[in-house]
């Protein structure tokens, strides 16, 4: 709180891996595996979708196991850690673009549970996803 009883809290950047890091990380595979850059496409396509692991697993052309220890060795995080910060980067953008409910928002970008949204969306920016599109209002054009 400051002073005058407000609250100026800067939201964290949540962040993705870079181009950079995500062709260094593939290098570190064995040409196998290699498929793994592939669920990153996937995530830029179905992102809003529900999928089980096995399903992108089998998209990159390997078993489940072997696309978890792969995906993990090449951008340092589990692959639902990825998906998860891939959605909290899409709220953060419509939350700055759109005059848009929370909970709508937190829908199409691929939450089913507007709490669980509110919670992932807290742990990593640093706010609730209102406070973030208050944050972001005073640069929004009416």
């Amino acid at each position: 709180m400051t002073a005058d009883g407000s609250s100026h809290t800067v939201p964290r950047v949540v962040s993705l891996p870079s181009a950079e890091t995500v062709a260094e990380g593939l290098s570190k595979l064995a040409p196998a595996h290699a498929g793994v850059a592939r669920a990153m496409e996937y995530v830029a396509l179905h992102y809003a979708e529900k999928f089980p692991a096995r399903d992108i697993a089998e998209h990159c052309g390997l078993s489940r196991f072997q696309f978890s220890r792969s995906f993990h060795t090449a951008f340092g995080m589990t692959f639902r850690e990825y998906l998860l910060r891939y959605r909290i980067v899409a709220a953060c953008q419509r939350l700055r673009e759109a005059n848009t409910a929370v909970t709508e928002i937190a829908f199409a970008v691929g939450f089913h549970d507007g709490s669980y949204f509110a919670r992932m969306f807290r742990r990593y920016t640093g706010m609730l996803p209102s406070q973030y599109a208050r944050w972001h209002a005073i640069d929004r054009p009416d």
